[in-house]
């Protein structure tokens, strides 16, 4: 309505842009309101011939003919001038707001009985597959909207920057909403410019974000009551929304775990702590078998990557082979060696 009136009063008074008044027109206003005047004595007291200022005055309800005086302009009182203007769209806003009103009070009769068919279509199942990019994150956009209070995720790689800045507008919508918005990312995202901009980004708008050195799963819980999962890699994209209260309650569980041991993101930084938390991984994964591409997938970083990290625990720890780097480890108590045999990771 606002760009509509802006145009409207534009066309009619030269006041829909809002800025002050031409000091010309101030000028013929003063000299009118020492008395009713004809255009042309008007003239004479501005000192100059007037061309069109006496009409975009009066298109401001500011002057008006004479009612007592024919053929002379008086000056009408501005909160008079601001009343006759704002008149028809005060009546148009208070009809718009009725139309509003109404609009909600007609099509929000039809909420309860989409939130019914809602939980009719899911009744039989606690599990409902989504397969594809897109769809998975249109669901996701249809719940995000729906949630009330919490909305928690667990991210176990970084997102490229494409993805991020298309999930900003839904991030943002929901804390804009007052919604309590948790996320987990590897720490390997503190080395990253694009996931360090997000971060900041994301604390700032209100959100509390936290790393860790290994994350299971990806994972989004919001309410509690409903959580999206990843479908098996061999399915191609998709997701499982889950509804079920017994699996949603293991995966709070699971996520209230990774959040106490996972690093606050305060000063975003990539110190001895985060450094020595990675380097525990790598040995603990090392100790359970895990081959190179394993341990950097689930570390959010390139095979290149961990073999820099394995050079400098071989520097460390002074030896040159894995094996002995499992020994020096066990010795050094970073791992430990389980009864059920050697390689066990360290529970």
């Amino acid at each position: 309505m606002a760009d509509n009136e802006d145009v409207e009063l534009g066309a009619d008074t030269g006041l829909g842009a809002g800025n002050p008044l031409d000091p010309d027109l101030v000028a013929v206003y003063q000299v009118l309101l020492e008395a009713p005047l004809t255009t042309e004595e008007c003239s004479d007291l501005v000192g100059r011939p007037l061309t069109s200022e006496l009409e975009r005055l009066a298109a401001m309800r500011l002057v008006r003919p004479s009612l007592v005086e024919p053929g002379r302009w008086e000056t009408v009182a501005p909160d008079a001038a601001i009343a006759a203007i704002l008149a028809p769209v005060q009546a148009r806003a208070h009809a718009l707001a009725l139309h509003s009103d109404a609009v909600r009070k007609t099509l929000g009769g039809l909420e309860t009985l989409y939130q019914a068919a809602y939980r009719k279509q899911y009744a039989q199942s606690s599990t409902e597959i989504v397969r594809g990019g897109d769809q998975v994150r249109q669901r996701l956009s249809d719940l995000a909207t729906r949630a009330t209070h919490e909305v928690v995720a667990v991210h176990p790689t970084m997102a490229p920057v494409e993805v991020l800045r298309a999930g900003l507008e839904l991030d943002r919508g929901l804390l804009d909403r007052g919604i309590d918005y948790q996320v987990v990312w590897p720490h390997s995202a503190r080395r990253q410019q694009d996931a360090i901009d997000y971060m900041r980004l994301l604390r700032d708008l209100g959100g509390t974000v936290r790393t860790a050195a290994m994350l299971p799963s990806r994972m989004i819980l919001l309410d509690r009551s409903v959580a999206l999962i990843p479908l098996p890699a061999e399915e191609g994209p998709g997701a499982a929304i889950v509804r079920d209260p017994v699996v949603l309650d293991f995966m709070v569980r699971i996520f209230e775990h990774i959040w106490e041991r996972a690093r606050p993101v305060e000063e975003i930084c990539y110190d001895t702590t985060v450094f020595g938390e990675i380097e525990l991984a790598i040995l603990q994964d090392l100790a359970g078998g895990h081959t190179d591409e394993a341990i950097a997938r689930r570390l959010g970083i390139s095979t290149r990557t961990l073999r820099r990290y394995l050079t400098t625990l071989f520097e460390r720890l002074g030896v040159e082979t894995r094996f002995q780097l499992g020994i020096a480890a066990m010795r050094a108590g970073l791992i430990q060696e389980e009864d059920e045999g050697p390689g066990s990771p360290c529970p």
